[in-house]
This record gives C-alpha cells, sequence and structure tokens, in this order.
C-alpha cells in the first residue's frame, strides 16, 4: 500500500472544528505519526462521548502485536486528517475529519482486506459519532448486531460464590496460556459466526503486554484439573474494575459458574478499594450473559452497533 498518488478529497463535509474542503494523500502510517494518530481520535472520542477513553499506551501496544500493520493516514500536507487501521480479527477503525476523507480511508481498508483474503470487516459505531455513523451508513455496511456497556457499583456487603461441587478457582499462571485462549476461542466461536481467533502469540501479547494485566485478577476454575471456566479481569484504575471475558465449557453452563466468577471478582476488587465494575456484552449472546449481568446489578450505559461489510 505504499506510494499511494494524492487523492482529491473535494466534496467537504463535517469535520470536528467546522466545515472544511481540502485534498488529502492517503499513505502507509509511520511511527512519526503516532502522537497525531492519538490526538486526532482522543479529539474523535471527545466530539462523540464528551469525554476521551482513547489511551496512548494502547494505542501503541496494538500497533507492536505480532504482525500487526500500523494503518494508514490521510494527510494535507503537514496535517493528518484521518486514520484507519484494519485488524487480523477483521475489525477497522476509521477517523476522520471530512466525510470523502472517510470514504477513501475506507476504500483503503477494504482494498487490504480483499488482498489479505478476508471476507469481511467489521466497524463498531455509535449514533452520537456522527461522522463514523455516517460513514457506515453511507458506504452500506449492514448492522449486525449490538454490545452494550454496563456498570455495576460494589457497594454493601459483599455476596459470597457459590461454586458448584467438585470445581477449583485459583489465579492464571503463564503456562495457562493456551488453555485459556483455546476456551475462549471454544466459546466465542460456538455462537459468534463471523468470530476471527487470533494467533496464539498475538493473543498473548494483545492479553498481557500492558500495564492492565493483572494474573491475579484473571480466575480460572477447574474440574478434575480440566479448564472448564475461566473470568479475566483488567487491573483496577481510578476506582474502576473491568470484566474483559468470561468463558464457561458449554458442558459446564448453567451450574452458576459465571455468577460465581463474577461475585469472586467483586469481593477482590473491593478488598482493593474498586467502587464499580464495568463490561460490554454482545445482546444477541445466546448463553444467558445479558440477563445474568442483568440480574447481578449491571445497569447498561452505551449501545454500540457492530457493522459489517461482506468482501
Amino acid at each position: 500500500m505504499k506510494g499511494r498518488s494524492p487523492r482529491p478529497l473535494d466534496d467537504g463535509g463535517e469535520s470536528w472544528e467546522g466545515t472544511v474542503a481540502f485534498v488529502a494523500e492517503i499513505r502507509d502510517a509511520t511511527w512519526e505519526d503516532f502522537d497525531a494518530v492519538v490526538d486526532l481520535l482522543d479529539r474523535r472520542s471527545r466530539a462523540a462521548f464528551g469525554a476521551s477513553d482513547v489511551q496512548a499506551a494502547f494505542i501503541r501496544q496494538r500497533w507492536q502485536l505480532p504482525g500487526a500493520t500500523l494503518g494508514w493516514v490521510a494527510t494535507e500536507g503537514a496535517t493528518l486528517t484521518g486514520y484507519a487501521s484494519l485488524d487480523s480479527t477483521h475489525e477497522a477503525t476509521v477517523a476522520a475529519a471530512a466525510a470523502a476523507t472517510g470514504d477513501a480511508l475506507l476504500a483503503t481498508v477494504e482494498e487490504s482486506a480483499r488482498a489479505r483474503g478476508y471476507d469481511h470487516i467489521a466497524i463498531t459505531a455509535v449514533d452520537s459519532d456522527r461522522p463514523l455513523a455516517e460513514l457506515v451508513r453511507r458506504r452500506g455496511l449492514h448492522l449486525d448486531r449490538e454490545y452494550v456497556r454496563m456498570w455495576r457499583p460494589l457497594a454493601g456487603e459483599a455476596v459470597a460464590p457459590s461454586w458448584p461441587t467438585g470445581t477449583t478457582v485459583r489465579s492464571y499462571e503463564q503456562a495457562d496460556g493456551e488453555r485459556v485462549h483455546a476456551l475462549l476461542d471454544e466459546a466465542y466461536a460456538g455462537w459468534e459466526p463471523d468470530y476471527v481467533p487470533r494467533a496464539h502469540d498475538e493473543w498473548v501479547a494483545f492479553m498481557t503486554d500492558h500495564a492492565e494485566f493483572d494474573p491475579e485478577l484473571w480466575f480460572l476454575v477447574e474440574r478434575d484439573a480440566e479448564l472448564v471456566a475461566c473470568a479475566l479481569h483488567w487491573r483496577e484504575s481510578e476506582g474502576r474494575g473491568w470484566v474483559k471475558d468470561i468463558a464457561v465449557r458449554e458442558s459446564e453452563r448453567g451450574r452458576g459458574l459465571a455468577k460465581a466468577l463474577l461475585h469472586h471478582a467483586f469481593a477482590v476488587y473491593k478488598q482493593r478499594g474498586v467502587t464499580e465494575v464495568g463490561l460490554k456484552v454482545d445482546t444477541s449472546n445466546p448463553t444467558g450473559a445479558p440477563q445474568l449481568y442483568d440480574r447481578v446489578g449491571f445497569v447498561t450505559d452505551q449501545r454500540y452497533g457492530i457493522w459489517i461489510r461482506r468482501l
């Protein structure tokens, strides 16, 4: 994708700083673009949500994953006006200040996806992010499913977890990586038709090579030395905890393992001074997870759409 000629983007469009018209060039991103990309994503997040959840460390980690590409930038002279990326799981990111820039970046993403042999790309969008919401509709992506962000306060007395007979729980060790990864892939691929697993070395780097990883907050449930469930949480920050993944082997579902894992985590988080725990869940998850989270006190505060382009 190197050596792209400049593309004229002359339809203006609504930017975060007003309506502008310009000519931009699409090229491969480099590490010299990193700060400008973070700034652009930060401004996009503030415009969409009123506050930014962009973390430079997270973006840097994504750029450093095994086999990762840095994506593409749109520039007008020395000014970076757009950014796009494509993950190995077929997840795409597009952020642009003008409509035509977004169109050109998404076309570049689709071209790269086809070259890699992908059968689809997916973009997460919310209506409050107007440029992105308009882009996915304008380019003909279809709304495939939704997921929600939920939060639960940790007020009051902690509820003791009730573990099914014959199970034991412990924290993660490095040697558990392949078994945990396999359980997660098995669980998600079992109900999500477009699930794309990461290569194991990439998964390990994505999940553990950052400051939010804490093996003491990854809880593994075993029966007769076999891994049957896990709950992976991020390290607490500013009084908040986060449930990254919960997976229960199909043969063990319906016995209360997920609920026990949640209460176990609530107690550990509370000991660390956490006052609120969050998570995201696909509303189409057929395992009963959304209903469980409702029952244990999680409340939705944001909805996201997963938009798909079949290639």
